[in-house]
């Protein structure tokens, strides 16, 4: 377990976090071991590393963008938000359904809000495909 000392307000954990020790792992998977691989398992350590790198962006980015899913989830379904895969199967029904068909009003809502989604689920997983867009 990990030691703890009270500041006053909260508890703190001392360092290293778990975000700096996926940072240290995948630092020394890149300049140790990587070198020395070929073939598939490069490759299986090249996805180790970008899995880390996610788990990394989710840390910091925290709760928020599960948040904002759900509350945007909630004013575009019209209805209160407990559990957002299924809000978002729901949402895919009434798309299906004609919810966002060009004739339809709610159109341009339902697109910026995937658009918006998309962004912040790139943002964890792949921040470079936004790059120059997030000015």
């Amino acid at each position: 377990m990990g030691n703890f000392e009270h500041d006053g307000a909260q508890l703190m954990r001392e360092q290293p976090t778990g975000e700096l020790l996926l940072q240290c792992a995948r630092e020394l998977l890149k300049s140790k071991v990587l070198p020395m691989l070929q073939g598939d398992a490069k490759r299986d350590v090249l996805m180790v590393m970008n899995a880390m790198s996610i788990a990394q962006r989710e840390f910091q980015q925290g709760t928020a963008p599960d948040e904002r899913e759900q509350q945007a989830l909630a004013q575009l379904l019209g209805e209160p938000v407990f559990d957002v895969a299924q809000a978002n199967r729901e949402l895919a029904a009434r798309i299906r359904a004609g919810f966002a068909d060009p004739e339809s009003t709610e159109r341009g809502v339902v697109l910026n809000h995937l658009r918006d989604m998309g962004k912040s689920r790139l943002l964890a997983s792949n921040p470079k495909v936004l790059k120059g867009e997030l000015a």
